[in-house]
């Protein structure tokens, strides 16, 4: 009786996938990352674009999800709400040492499943370069690094107790 109750109890453990911290209800299987809105009006033009893909590969390779366009089970709708690049050193006589850029996305997720789960949060990430180059020359590297921390947050809300 001990063993049956022990593997009833170990199964339902299984049944909750559970990696690096993450969870995720056995019930949802599915998601989708609606195309991102820019609001901003000062992001790069493929910017948007190339932020859904990311966060799409992120949940594909991270999680046990699979990417369903129609009736998913988490929906993630991105806005760029602000994009800037700005001087912050400035150094005698020059005008500036160091640009930031900076980005904040709001992120709604629905969970189509169960709609208590389902949130909005904004995330607010920035990086800082030389005001030597010229933002066009690193905006790859830039825009890279603010996207794994962004969706590195992005993330351990929607798949932790880090709420």
């Amino acid at each position: 009786m001990i063993r049956i109750l022990l593997i009833l109890v170990f199964i339902h453990f299984l049944s909750c996938y559970s990696f690096k911290g993450i969870s995720i209800d056995p019930d949802v299987s599915t998601f989708v990352v609606e195309n991102v809105d820019d609001v901003s009006g000062a992001s790069p033009a493929n910017y948007p674009i190339e932020f859904g893909l990311a966060m799409s590969n992120k949940i594909r390779r991270e999680t046990r999800l699979n990417l369903n366009t129609i009736n998913p089970d988490l929906k993630f709708k991105c806005t760029i709400s602000q994009f800037t690049i700005e001087s912050i050193a400035p150094v005698a006589g020059q005008t500036t040492a160091v640009n930031r850029v900076s980005v904040r996305i709001k992120v709604e997720c629905t969970n189509t499943i169960h709609e208590s789960k389902n949130w909005s949060s904004e995330f607010t990430k920035f990086e800082d370069f030389s005001a030597a180059e010229n933002f066009v020359n690193v905006q790859t590297t830039v825009l890279n690094n603010i996207n794994r921390l962004i969706l590195e947050d992005i993330f351990n809300k929607a798949f932790s107790d880090w709420q």
